[in-house]
């Protein structure tokens, strides 16, 4: 290898150091950025919120903010996706298990109850933007509304095999999924108006409650007879 060449190649590793260290360094400010908007969207909802106040939140320029999201819209844009996809992420590894059609929606249930416990905020957030979850994303952006379809599509295929097992209500497994979406809204946004004391084992016995009386059948109870002898 000539010195010409051995330094080309110095040269080429220096500079792919060097973009992935701005690659990392961005990905970090990245989250901070998010987790600093979900804060505030969360504490003054979307209109009245400032890009300057997430800056305050994380303690990074707007300079920084704006060379990594455009506008106060695209961060917003960019957290409901997140989230979202953690959602998605959440039900799809829910409906690789195959549960029996009662058991995966209990444990659907709770899969949901335990992500809005651990992202308060978020829910705050959401709820703020007045959107329905039985209707889809809060923007109208198309990526954000395939991930809402995508997760009504898994819970539509749970009431669907509900349905078919004699297990659920017979009803449109559309339409049931998009009822439990907005059950589940309606507990937790009563959760969050009261002050969101409530620990987690009374949200998922409530939910729970909820789920079983409005989708599931009973079973007729067995009549037992006493025989002679």
């Amino acid at each position: 290898m000539t010195n010409s060449n051995a330094t080309q190649l110095i040269m080429a590793f220096g500079r792919k150091a060097r973009d992935e260290a701005r690659e990392a360094r961005t990905e970090v400010y990245r989250q901070h950025i998010l987790e600093a908007a979900e804060r505030v969207f969360a504490e003054r909802g979307y209109e009245v919120a400032k890009v300057a106040e997430i800056a305050q939140d994380c303690a990074l320029s707007m300079g920084t903010i704006y060379a990594i999201f455009p506008g106060k819209a695209e961060l917003y844009g960019a957290l409901l996706e997140a989230r979202g996809q953690e959602l998605l992420r959440l039900a799809r590894e829910l409906a690789a298990r195959n549960l029996p059609p009662r058991a995966a929606l209990l444990a659907l249930a709770d899969v949901y109850i335990d992500y809005f416990v651990e992202h308060p905020e978020f829910l705050r957030m959401h709820l703020r933007s007045g959107a329905s979850w039985a209707l889809g994303s809060a923007t109208g952006d198309p990526a954000q509304m395939g991930t809402w379809r995508d997760i009504h599509a898994l819970q539509a295929d749970i009431f669907r095999r509900g349905v078919e097992a004699g297990e659920f209500v017979n009803q449109e497994p559309g339409y049931l999924s998009r009822t439990f979406s907005a059950m589940d809204q309606v507990l937790l946004a009563e959760w969050v108006a009261g002050g969101m004391r409530d620990d987690r084992d009374i949200l998922v016995r409530r939910f729970r409650d909820m789920v079983e009386r409005a989708f599931c059948l009973r079973l007729p109870a067995v009549r037992y007879r006493r025989t002679a002898g």
